[in-house]
């Protein structure tokens, strides 16, 4: 399933922006296109002008300035003197010249006007027209132009192949394709280790949910086989029903309970739908009556427990003193579970700047470094033996998000000399 999302997100990414690739090339190519038709144009009226004006002051038409015109300005021309064609022209035009001569000769008569194949009245003025033209799938620009001179009138006929102007936009338009597959190529590939890193976090969520229900199924099983296995027992009368059995499914019962609780809390805090209900609480009251709830589980299990509030007053702490209580409880419990008998667990609260620090401190085994941070994660218990029924491995998860709900920090630090300090930080 991980692997089609990162396909898919990987391909939409890659259309859309290979959409937006080619909107913009085609806006591009568009304006690159019309300023060279427009360049291309300008050129052939620059020279058309420069060259009737030079067809004015000529007193006799040189063959070979007419060859140096055609070749300078890459332009083919007809001239019709007083109604005649120049002859040594017309021997030298192809059939296809000769006949782009004549539509254009029939388009500037029947659009403009222009009589170029009678012999008009001297009287004339000077007049010339540009125009594009088609013809056999090539394009032209065409220029049809009556020249008054002292002896007569000239008409000319002019057209201008594009062939090479669409040579430079056929070209423009394989470079620009082959820049837009190459940059479409590099963002694909970007795309690829892009969503594979941005989907990273859902693979690791994925493989912990994973790993979270395979645990919790096999610490809900534990106690449901013994509770089952029991009440068969009484059921096929093979051991008399005493207190005793029905005190081991009354703890399994009440195990099964303890873990099912925590489950829905993580599972709240998951859909962001755990939420707290903060007040102003007076935070040394309140870790001086937690001190005192515990003081008989201390007792009992032959542990010195000893609390350390400052003798300054404390100011009044914005937060929601039931899930205060609920994570101290946890790392107390903690403690006290993994702290020996004859050991030193305590609770102590001081002030630093705009933050409460509370700490629980013990002289136990300790933490390993390599194991600080995995001791967050769920069904993760430093008794991998799992000796210790009261914990499955959720409790700290659990503290972490109360924590993290009252924006504080819960930081996991040794303890000189040895052993583990749990410190909630929580702002004032």
């Amino acid at each position: 399933m991980i692997r089609k999302m990162h396909l898919q997100l990987t391909t939409l990414c890659s259309a859309i922006t290979g959409l937006i690739l080619a909107v913009l090339t085609i806006i591009c190519l568009f304006i690159s296109e019309s300023d060279i038709r427009r360049q291309e144009y300008s050129s052939f009226q620059t020279n058309l002008n420069t060259m009737y004006q030079n067809l004015t002051i000529q007193t006799t038409l040189s063959h070979t300035w007419l060859r140096q015109m055609e070749y300078n300005y890459q332009i083919s021309i007809r001239i019709i003197d007083n109604g005649s064609p120049l002859f040594f022209q017309e021997l030298s035009k192809e059939d296809t010249t000769r006949a782009l001569m004549d539509q254009i000769e029939t388009i500037a008569l029947k659009d403009y006007g222009l009589n170029l194949a009678d012999s008009p009245s001297p009287s004339v003025l000077a007049q010339h027209e540009e125009f594009p033209l088609e013809m056999d799938g090539q394009s032209y620009f065409a220029s049809a132009a009556l020249v008054p001179l002292a002896n007569g009138l000239l008409g000319v006929t002019v057209f201008h192949p594009l062939a090479s102007m669409q040579e430079r936009i056929y070209q423009q338009r394989i470079s620009f394709l082959l820049a837009d597959l190459a940059a479409l190529s590099l963002l694909i590939l970007f795309f690829w280790f892009f969503t594979a890193k941005m989907i990273r976090p859902l693979q690791e969520n994925h493989r912990k949910q994973t790993q979270f229900i395979a645990s919790a199924s096999h610490e809900l099983r534990s106690p449901l086989t013994v509770i089952l296995s029991n009440v068969d027992a009484v059921k096929n009368h093979s051991i008399p029903c005493d207190e005793q059995f029905l005190d081991t499914i009354d703890s399994e019962g009440k195990r099964m309970t303890h873990l099912i609780n925590d489950m829905l809390q993580l599972a709240s805090a998951d859909n962001h739908s755990w939420s707290i209900h903060p007040s102003q609480v007076e935070i040394d009251t309140l870790l001086l009556q937690t001190w005192e709830n515990f003081e008989a589980l201390a007792s009992v299990r032959g542990l010195h427990w000893d609390i350390s509030l400052p003798e300054d007053s404390i100011p009044e702490c914005l937060c929601d003193s039931e899930r205060i209580r609920q994570l101290l409880a946890i790392l107390i419990d903690n403690a006290f579970s993994y702290t020996p008998k004859g050991g030193h667990v305590s609770l102590t609260l001081k002030k630093s700047g705009s933050c409460l620090h509370i700490q629980i401190v013990d002289d136990g085994p300790g933490i390993p470094d390599d194991q600080k941070k995995a001791v967050f994660e769920r069904f993760r218990c430093l008794d991998s033996s799992h000796k210790n029924k009261a914990h499955f491995g959720l409790g700290l998860c659990i503290a972490k998000e109360i924590v993290r709900l009252h924006k504080g920090q819960l930081l996991l630090s040794d303890t000189p000399g040895g052993g583990a300090t749990f410190t909630i930080v929580l702002p004032v």
